[in-house]
């Protein structure tokens, strides 16, 4: 079922009437405007995300029609949902994987610190350490591994412009 056919439901209109159609649509794609410009990430911002279409029915709910008795009830359940969304790490924040690999061998290097940002991680296992950020340009970064070095000394700079960005690190072993 489309997510106009949901909200409809949820506003006790019938499938078949098509008289409010335009504007349901309008209200959805308001809410998901405004959820977009609250920080949740457009990525996670689609109907078929749980959370992501409560927020909408709420917004549609309390914005729909004349002398709704409910609205200001369901405009702070919609405003509530909204800021646990923009809180989320899962929502509207891009998630950053780090993988440090030997340059020659291509082994994963647990054990890595890796700063991105003025934080410290140590990669795991698979030579992985995952940070969680803001869109943003010029985020820097640095690596350093025992027994091994990197081959630049210097910060350097990542643009987290997608939900998952990766950065691929080769160090060579001395």
């Amino acid at each position: 079922m489309a997510l106009l056919d949901d909200v409809k439901a949820a506003l006790r209109i019938s499938a078949a009437n098509t008289a409010y159609n335009t504007e349901v649509s309008d209200l959805i794609a308001a809410a998901t405007a405004d959820l977009k410009l609250s920080g949740v990430t457009a990525e996670k911002a689609v109907d078929t995300n749980t959370l992501i279409k409560r927020a909408i029915t709420a917004y549609v709910k309390a914005n729909f029609g004349w002398n709704n008795p409910d609205a200001e009830r369901l405009q702070k359940s919609y405003e509530m949902l909204k800021n646990h969304l923009t809180l989320s790490t899962e929502y509207a924040f891009f998630t950053i994987t780090f993988t440090v690999k030997d340059s020659v061998t291509a082994a994963a290097i647990q054990g890595a610190e890796v700063t991105f940002n003025g934080e410290t991680k140590n990669t795991g296992a698979a030579g992985t350490a995952v940070f969680y950020a803001l869109a943003g340009n010029g985020y820097t970064y640095k690596v350093a591994a025992d027994d091994y070095i990197s081959d630049d000394d210097e910060d350097n700079l990542v643009d987290v412009v997608a939900a998952a960005v990766g950065v691929a690190i080769s160090l060579v072993a001395i």
